[in-house]
């Protein structure tokens, strides 16, 4: 079996790939979903027997300054890479966002109706129905993924390692790390689980999460301060995006959900900004 993996210099994409055999690593000058017209010719050349995108334009802002270029990583070549699972009978992997859904209830589940409120939710969501086209089709919605790179429980680190302040939203979610959500997605490949399913860590709060991070470390929790409103930024973010992972839990029997579980697994030496 040859599996592509796009993304796969990624946080996600690095670790997918560290977990199969067989793997196509598929970097952007290879396939560069920012130019969706050579996705197919591309695709075509190197015929996959399986496709896991784990490829996305995630920066909510830029996607909200930049609709065309999320429109074409995010809508538009998962539609391509849909089409041409479709024609070769192949089974597709992608991933999608708790961003999809508006904040204002969270603990959204697998058949919760998306109401995205800035352009990233959207332009995902957009190719989440792509993606539902293709019999064969694995979409896994998730959030919050971290690793080693700038992301929050890494500025979280550093800032308090520096003996800096954090300031933190008052907003949930559900975080998880790039290592337990590529472990949980091999495992469903696997078992050749498919439709839509919700893998992330336990809903919490950032300031929560911000705490968690400081006792596992043993850093200063008194830096932390908590914020009422979003600043600086430029698209709406959803003040509660908490996934229900019921479901998730009852197909997988061990711990990728828990805090602990996936703060333990944060590589200190190797944290970038």
């Amino acid at each position: 079996m040859k599996i592509l993996i796009t993304g796969s210099t990624g946080q996600l994409g690095a670790e997918t790939v560290k977990l199969l055999e067989d793997v196509v690593p598929s970097e952007r000058k290879l396939l560069n979903l920012e130019n969706p017209e050579k996705i197919y010719e591309i695709l075509d050349r190197i015929k996959p027997s399986m496709i896991i995108n784990c490829a996305a334009m995630t920066d909510v802002d830029a996607c909200q300054v930049n609709k065309e270029r999320a429109y074409n990583v995010n809508a538009l070549s998962p539609s391509i890479m849909a089409n041409y699972a479709i024609k070769n009978n192949i089974k597709i992997v992608h991933f999608s966002t708790d961003f999809v859904f508006n904040g204002e209830t969270g603990n959204y589940s697998e058949d919760s109706i998306p109401d995205p409120i800035n352009y990233y939710g959207t332009s995902k969501i957009m190719g989440d129905m792509a993606i539902e086209t293709v019999p064969n089709h694995l979409i896994i919605r998730t959030s919050g993924v971290y690793g080693v790179k700038n992301n929050f429980p890494v500025v979280v680190y550093k800032r308090l390692k520096e003996g800096k302040e954090v300031r933190v939203i008052d907003s949930y979610y559900s975080p998880i790390h790039s290592k337990n959500l590529a472990k949980a997605t091999v495992e469903l490949i696997k078992n050749n689980y498919n439709g839509r399913i919700n893998i992330s860590g336990e809903r919490i709060s950032r300031k929560d999460f911000a705490l968690k991070i400081a006792d596992f470390f043993r850093l200063d929790p008194s830096r932390i301060l908590e914020s009422q409103e979003f600043s600086g930024q430029v698209a709406k973010r959803p003040r509660d995006s908490s996934l229900n992972i019921d479901q998730a839990r009852s197909v997988l029997n061990w711990d990728f959900y828990s805090v602990k579980s996936n703060l333990s697994l944060m590589d200190i030496k190797n944290l970038s900004l």
